[in-house]
Protein backbone atom coordinates (compact mmCIF):
# COMPACT_ATOMS: atom_id res chain seq x y z
CA UNK A 1 0.00 0.00 0.00
CA UNK A 2 1.29 3.45 -0.92
CA UNK A 3 1.62 5.84 2.01
CA UNK A 4 -0.53 9.00 2.02
CA UNK A 5 2.69 11.05 2.21
CA UNK A 6 3.69 9.83 -1.24
CA UNK A 7 0.22 10.63 -2.59
CA UNK A 8 0.51 14.12 -1.10
CA UNK A 9 3.80 14.68 -2.90
CA UNK A 10 2.28 13.33 -6.13
CA UNK A 11 -0.81 15.50 -5.70
CA UNK A 12 1.19 18.72 -5.34
CA UNK A 13 3.47 17.81 -8.25
CA UNK A 14 0.40 17.17 -10.42
CA UNK A 15 -1.25 20.39 -9.25
CA UNK A 16 1.91 22.31 -10.11
CA UNK A 17 2.04 20.62 -13.52
CA UNK A 18 -1.62 21.61 -14.10
CA UNK A 19 -0.77 25.23 -13.31
CA UNK A 20 2.18 25.23 -15.71
CA UNK A 21 0.29 23.49 -18.52
CA UNK A 22 -2.69 25.79 -18.04
CA UNK A 23 -0.70 29.00 -18.15
CA UNK A 24 1.93 28.45 -20.87
CA UNK A 25 1.12 29.40 -24.47
CA UNK A 26 -0.32 26.53 -26.51
CA UNK A 27 0.73 25.33 -29.92
CA UNK A 28 -0.54 22.67 -32.29
CA UNK A 29 -3.95 21.36 -33.17
CA UNK A 30 -6.24 18.64 -31.95
CA UNK A 31 -6.26 15.05 -33.16
CA UNK A 32 -10.04 14.75 -32.72
CA UNK A 33 -13.00 16.94 -31.91
CA UNK A 34 -13.39 17.66 -28.18
CA UNK A 35 -9.86 16.39 -27.44
CA UNK A 36 -9.34 19.41 -25.21
CA UNK A 37 -12.46 18.66 -23.14
CA UNK A 38 -11.53 14.98 -22.75
CA UNK A 39 -8.05 16.02 -21.60
CA UNK A 40 -9.57 18.40 -19.03
CA UNK A 41 -11.90 15.71 -17.69
CA UNK A 42 -9.13 13.11 -17.43
CA UNK A 43 -6.69 15.54 -15.80
CA UNK A 44 -9.14 16.65 -13.12
CA UNK A 45 -10.49 13.13 -12.54
CA UNK A 46 -6.90 12.01 -11.93
CA UNK A 47 -6.10 15.00 -9.74
CA UNK A 48 -9.22 14.38 -7.65
CA UNK A 49 -8.46 10.67 -7.28
CA UNK A 50 -4.94 11.47 -6.09
CA UNK A 51 -6.33 14.11 -3.70
CA UNK A 52 -8.64 11.48 -2.18
CA UNK A 53 -5.73 9.09 -1.72
CA UNK A 54 -3.64 11.87 -0.17
CA UNK A 55 -6.21 13.65 1.97
CA UNK A 56 -9.28 11.38 2.11
CA UNK A 57 -8.64 10.46 5.73
CA UNK A 58 -8.70 14.14 6.73
CA UNK A 59 -11.38 15.61 4.46
CA UNK A 60 -14.70 14.39 3.06
CA UNK A 61 -15.02 13.28 -0.55
CA UNK A 62 -17.38 16.18 -1.20
CA UNK A 63 -15.05 18.81 0.25
CA UNK A 64 -12.12 17.47 -1.77
CA UNK A 65 -14.30 17.50 -4.91
CA UNK A 66 -15.28 21.13 -4.32
CA UNK A 67 -11.67 22.09 -3.66
CA UNK A 68 -10.38 20.45 -6.86
CA UNK A 69 -13.20 22.03 -8.89
CA UNK A 70 -12.36 25.39 -7.30
CA UNK A 71 -8.74 24.88 -8.32
CA UNK A 72 -9.89 24.27 -11.90
CA UNK A 73 -12.05 27.38 -11.83
CA UNK A 74 -9.17 29.47 -10.51
CA UNK A 75 -6.95 28.29 -13.37
CA UNK A 76 -9.62 29.21 -15.92
CA UNK A 77 -9.81 32.68 -14.36
CA UNK A 78 -6.00 32.94 -14.39
CA UNK A 79 -5.99 31.99 -18.09
CA UNK A 80 -8.44 34.79 -18.83
CA UNK A 81 -5.94 37.24 -17.33
CA UNK A 82 -3.21 36.36 -19.83
CA UNK A 83 -2.87 37.83 -23.30
CA UNK A 84 -2.22 34.42 -24.93
CA UNK A 85 -4.80 32.13 -23.26
CA UNK A 86 -8.47 32.48 -22.46
CA UNK A 87 -10.68 31.10 -19.74
CA UNK A 88 -13.39 28.80 -21.04
CA UNK A 89 -16.60 27.96 -19.19
CA UNK A 90 -16.79 24.61 -21.02
CA UNK A 91 -13.27 23.72 -19.84
CA UNK A 92 -14.52 24.28 -16.29
CA UNK A 93 -17.51 22.05 -17.03
CA UNK A 94 -15.17 19.33 -18.36
CA UNK A 95 -12.94 19.70 -15.27
CA UNK A 96 -15.96 19.33 -13.01
CA UNK A 97 -17.33 16.39 -14.98
CA UNK A 98 -14.10 14.48 -14.42
CA UNK A 99 -14.19 15.21 -10.69
CA UNK A 100 -17.88 14.34 -10.37
CA UNK A 101 -17.44 11.06 -12.26
CA UNK A 102 -14.73 9.88 -9.86
CA UNK A 103 -16.67 11.21 -6.85
CA UNK A 104 -19.72 9.17 -7.88
CA UNK A 105 -17.62 6.04 -8.46
CA UNK A 106 -16.05 6.40 -5.02
CA UNK A 107 -19.47 6.87 -3.40
CA UNK A 108 -20.76 3.71 -5.08
CA UNK A 109 -17.62 1.82 -4.05
CA UNK A 110 -18.06 2.90 -0.42
CA UNK A 111 -21.72 1.86 -0.37
CA UNK A 112 -21.05 -1.54 -1.96
CA UNK A 113 -17.85 -2.33 -0.11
Amino acid sequence: MIKPTYYRILFWLCALAAVVVSLVPTTGGQLFELQDKVAHAVLYASLYFIAVQAYGSSFSLLLLAVMVMGFGLSLEIAQSMTSYRYGDFWDFVANSAGVIAVWLLLLVRRRLG
